[in-house]
C-alpha cells in the first residue's frame, strides 16, 4: 500500500515537472481522450483521468514560471490550447466529410477546416484558463477556480459571435438516460458545471489540506447521489400519449451528392410522395396524422414550383398534415432573399404556416466576411443563388385541437437559447435536418444527442426527420421511442407522447447556471480569507 502511494506521488511529481513539447504532447493526448466522453462513445469515466491530468499540467506550468506572471500566462495558454485543440480535433473531425460531397470544389479546404476550426475554438477555454493563472494556488480552491473558468468558457463558446455550443461539457451525460434527466433542472450549462466539478475530483486527493479535500469529495458524493436519485425518480413517471393523433416520419435517404443535381429536380418530389403513400397504406387513418419530411427536401422553391403543392394535396388523405423543410424566396428592395424554411401543408395542398430558420450555419448557409473569404476562393457549401437570410424569431406554430409545435431546423437544435417562454410553450419540438453532409461519421449521432437534450430541458417530446438519418421520436425524458437508423431509407409511425409540466429550466433558464457560478465564486472568496494560500 505504501509502495503504491509512493509510486503515485512519484508519477504526480513527474507530470508536474514535464516541460516543453512533452507537456504539450501529454495535454494534447488528454484532450483527444476527453472527446471520447461524448456521444456517440459515451465513455465519460475517462474524464476522471483527463481533467485531473490537465490540472496537474497547469500546476507544473505555474511552478516553472513562479516569478514571472507573463510567462505563467503563456505557459498556461500553451498547455490549455494543446489540450483543447486535441479535444476539438477529435470531436469535430466529421466536418471534413462535408467538403467531400463536392470534392473537386472543396476538398482543398479540409486541412484548413481540421486546423482552423479546432484551433480557433480552443482559444476560448485557453484564454480563460490563462486569465485565471494569476490566482492559481496549490489548494482545493484552484480546482474550484478551474471548474468555474471552464464552465464560463463553455457559456462563452455558446454565445460569442454566432455561438457554437457543440460538445459543451454537459453532453458528457447525454448518453446515459438517468444522468440526462439533470438537464431538465439545470440546462446544458448547469450540467456542464456539474460534469467539471465531479470529474475534477481526483485532483484533490493529492491536496495536503485533508479537511478541504474531504469536504470536496463529500460534496461530489452528495451531488452524484442527487443526480442519480433525481434522474431515477423522473424516469418513473408514466408517459401518456396524445389521444387521436399519430406521427409519420419519412426518411428518404437521398445521397447529398445527388440532392441538388439539376437532373433530379423532377425526381425527388415523386420519390417523397411514393414513399409517403406506401407508408400511409400501412396505417389506420381514422385518427389525425402529422407527416414529417426532412430539411430542404427539394431542389426547388416549394411554394413557387408549378403543381408541387397540388401533388402533395392529392397524395395526403383527409385528417393528415405535412410538415416539411424547403427553401423559399421573398422579394425585397435589394433583390431576392432566400430562407431555409419549414412549411406546414394541409391535406388540400394549401400552405397553413411557414417558419424561417433564425440561426444559420456559417460557411454552410452564409459566408461570413464574404468580401475577404471569397477573394481567397472560399465559398459556402450549400448551393443557392445567394446567401440565406435569417428569420426574425423563434416561434411555435399552432395546428388543430390545441396542438402546437416549435420548428428547429437542423443546427438550431444545438442551441438551448431557442427555448420559448412558458406562455408560448409548444406540445412538440420538430427538428427537420439534413445530416447527409456528414456520412457515417460521429456527426449525426452527436447532433441527435443534442436534440434529445433539448427535449429533456423543456419536458417536450421531439420529432426528428432527417434526410439520411437519424430520424427519431423522442419523449419528454429523452427516450428514443422509434427511429430509422443512419443511411437507410425508411419510415416509422407512432403515437405522440404528451408534454410534461414545465421544467425548472424552462421557468428560469440559465439563471440556475449563473446562480451556481455566483455561489462558487463567493465560496472561493471566503476560502481565500479563511484559508489564505501564498501566491508567487
Amino acid at each position: 500500500m505504501v509502495s503504491a502511494i509512493d509510486k503515485s506521488r512519484t508519477l504526480i511529481s513527474s507530470l508536474r515537472e514535464l516541460s516543453g513539447w512533452r507537456r504539450g504532447l501529454l495535454a494534447f493526448a488528454g484532450g483527444i481522450a476527453s472527446a471520447f466522453a461524448f456521444p456517440p462513445y459515451g465513455a465519460f469515466p475517462i474524464l476522471w483521468v483527463t481533467l485531473p491530468l490537465l490540472i496537474l499540467l497547469l500546476d507544473g506550468a505555474k511552478g516553472q514560471t513562479v516569478d514571472h506572471r507573463k510567462a505563467r500566462f503563456f505557459a498556461f495558454f500553451r498547455v490549455s490550447w494543446a489540450f483543447f485543440f486535441g479535444f476539438f480535433l477529435i470531436g469535430l473531425f466529421w466536418i471534413a466529410e462535408a467538403f467531400l460531397v463536392d470534392a473537386k470544389s472543396y476538398a482543398w479546404m479540409i486541412p484548413f477546416a481540421l486546423v482552423i476550426l479546432p484551433g480557433g475554438l480552443a482559444l476560448i477555454p485557453s484564454l480563460v484558463l490563462s486569465g485565471v493563472s494569476l490566482f492559481w494556488t496549490h489548494g482545493v480552491s484552484r480546482i474550484l477556480l478551474f471548474v468555474v473558468a471552464l464552465a464560463l468558457s463553455n457559456w462563452l463558446r455558446g454565445h460569442m459571435l454566432t455561438g457554437f455550443p457543440w460538445n459543451v461539457w454537459g453532453y458528457a451525460f447525454a448518453e446515459n438516460l438517468t444522468l440526462m434527466q439533470s438537464f431538465s433542472a439545470l440546462g446544458i450549462y448547469g450540467v456542464g458545471f456539474l460534469v467539471l466539478f465531479l470529474f475534477s475530483m481526483p485532483a484533490v486527493l493529492i491536496d495536503q489540506r485533508r479537511k478541504a479535500a474531504a469536504a470536496y469529495i463529500s460534496a461530489c458524493v452528495l451531488v452524484w447521489a442527487g443526480v442519480v436519485a433525481y434522474g431515477t425518480n423522473r424516469l418513473q413517471a408514466p408517459q401518456q400519449a396524445v389521444e387521436g393523433l399519430q406521427v409519420l416520419v419519412i426518411q428518404p435517404n437521398v445521397p447529398q451528392a445527388d440532392k441538388w443535381k439539376p437532373e433530379n429536380r423532377q425526381r425527388l418530389l415523386p420519390l417523397y410522395l411514393q414513399q409517403t403513400q406506401q407508408a400511409l397504406s400501412e396505417l389506420k387513418l381514422d385518427t389525425e396524422t402529422l407527416i414529417f419530411w426532412p430539411e430542404s427536401a427539394f431542389p426547388f422553391l416549394l411554394d413557387e414550383e408549378p403543381g408541387a403543392l397540388e401533388a402533395i394535396g392529392a397524395t395526403l388523405p383527409q385528417n393528415t398534415m405535412l410538415i416539411t423543410g424547403g427553401i423559399r424566396r421573398e422579394l425585397s428592395e435589394n433583390g431576392n432573399l432566400f430562407f431555409n424554411s419549414t412549411f406546414v401543408v394541409s391535406d388540400e395542398g394549401a400552405l397553413i404556416d411557414i417558419y424561417d430558420k433564425v440561426r444559420l450555419v456559417p460557411f454552410g448557409e452564409y459566408l461570413p466576411k464574404r468580401w475577404l473569404l471569397q477573394s481567397i476562393g472560399v465559398e459556402r457549401l450549400v448551393p443557392a443563388p445567394a446567401d440565406f437570410t435569417a428569420g426574425t424569431r423563434h416561434k411555435k406554430i399552432d395546428l388543430k385541437n390545441s396542438l402546437s409545435f416549435q420548428p428547429l431546423i437542423c443546427y438550431e437544435a444545438i442551441f438551448p437559447q431557442t427555448v420559448l417562454p412558458v406562455s408560448e410553450r409548444p406540445n412538440l419540438l420538430v427538428n427537420l435536418t439534413n445530416d447527409g453532409w456528414f456520412g457515417e461519421t460521429a456527426g449525426p449521432y452527436q447532433h441527435l444527442a443534442q436534440a434529445r437534450v433539448r427535449a429533456v430541458e423543456q419536458g417536450v417530446p421531439l420529432v426528428r426527420a432527417a434526410n439520411t438519418g437519424i430520424s427519431s421520436l423522442v419523449d419528454s425524458n429523452g427516450r428514443i421511442l422509434a427511429e430509422v437508423v443512419l443511411n437507410k431509407k425508411g419510415s416509422f409511425n407512432s403515437e405522440l407522447p404528451k408534454i410534461l409540466r414545465p421544467t425548472p429550466y424552462v421557468r428560469v433558464g440559465d439563471s440556475i447556471f449563473w446562480g451556481i457560478i455566483l455561489v462558487v465564486v463567493s465560496l472561493l472568496l471566503v476560502m481565500e480569507k479563511l484559508l489564505p494560500t501564498r501566491r508567487d
